[in-house]
């Protein structure tokens, strides 16, 4: 705790002054250099997981230090092996198609800053869609958080003796839970599964909506809390443990862009902050009451409450609360969406 309070603070620090307003160029073809990043996050993700295990604990502290640093030090290599190819492919065919490719790109920009409303944080605070978006973030997001902070106690009340295992288990998919939206935005939005997932089919062109994509991630959420009330098993635990993560943080990256898709990009952080409220406010209320809860149950004079039936009520209201907000996410995407273009 202590690392996760100085250390940010250090690096922005350290930053600040390389903090500059940069006016984007030709776009840039960056295909490969993506898909580069891409791999190699994945595997930072499974090694980071797999040297926490028990399994791996013969491997020497010095093999795990230096393949943590080539994996964080080759997304700098990657790009300047980028910039590299980018500067020895400059030639006039190249050019010309980035002629083209921004044509096409601002027009697409004008129809959306034509149907994109800036708003302030006063105003936004008196939108039924602020509103909409705040409680639906306080009952999924925030409660996979909530979750996670209780997942030791929720294993030891059910006897789970891999603790260790369960919450690298719930660290590893939130992670590779926040990489899902990227995957699906940008590699896959022209397959027609994902348009499916994402788009409004009409005779119009539809925009991307991360409001549908967020109410669709909390379905899986309301479903794993459902799992954790009827089975009382190990796998149970762990299925719901995975599936709540991912989904977790899944919803946490498509947020910035829904705060900006809803109230638009000039006040993004003022906006977006006062919608990060909920996450202290939803921590206190659903862990105070699920510790009520628990504390119902305890008995013995150890003061633990051991069985199924410790978070059994916790994770009805949960549930109920989940299926909720999700409710509330498709109430907000009926009432946001927007033609951006028409054909």
């Amino acid at each position: 705790m202590l690392l996760n309070s100085i250390l940010p603070l250090i690096v922005c620090v350290l930053a600040a002054p390389l903090a500059r307003h940069v006016r984007g160029g030709k776009l840039r073809i960056l295909d490969g250099g993506f898909w580069t990043l891409f791999v190699i996050t994945v595997f930072t993700g499974f090694f980071g997981v797999i040297t926490s295990l028990e399994f791996t604990r013969f491997l020497p502290p010095l093999f795990r230090v230096v393949g943590l640093l080539v994996l964080l030090l080759l997304p700098l290599v990657t790009a300047l092996a980028e910039k590299v190819r980018e500067t020895v492919q400059q030639k006039c065919i190249l050019i010309v198609h980035d002629s083209n490719i921004n044509e096409d790109i601002s027009m697409d920009n004008e129809c959306e800053d034509v149907s994109r409303e800036e708003i302030g944080a006063m105003l936004m605070l008196r939108r039924l869609e602020f509103w909409l978006y705040f409680f639906s973030y306080l009952f999924g997001p925030t409660l996979g958080l909530v979750y996670l902070n209780n997942l030791g106690q929720i294993a030891e009340s059910r006897g789970c003796l891999q603790t260790s295992s369960l919450v690298s288990l719930s660290s590893a998919f939130g992670f590779f839970g926040r990489l899902l939206p990227s995957l699906v935005f940008y590699f896959f939005s022209k397959y027609i599964l994902f348009l499916i997932l994402f788009y409004i089919t009409s005779m119009e062109k539809w925009a991307v909506s991360t409001v549908a994509a967020m109410a669709a991630m909390m379905g899986p959420m309301c479903g794993a809390f459902c799992i954790l009330f009827v089975s009382g098993h190990d796998i149970a635990l762990y299925i719901a443990t995975a599936i709540i993560h991912i989904c977790t943080g899944a919803i946490t990256t498509i947020s910035v862009s829904t705060t900006t898709e809803l109230f638009g990009a000039e006040n993004f952080g003022v906006n977006h902050n006062i919608v990060d409220l909920n996450i202290p406010i939803g921590s206190f209320m659903f862990g105070n009451f699920s510790a009520f809860l628990y504390g119902k149950g305890v008995d013995g004079e150890e003061g633990n409450c051991m069985g199924h039936k410790c978070y059994q009520t916790t994770f009805m209201i949960w549930g109920f609360l989940c299926v909720l907000g999700t409710m509330l996410g498709l109430v907000l995407h009926s009432k946001t969406r927007k033609i951006v273009c028409t054909d």
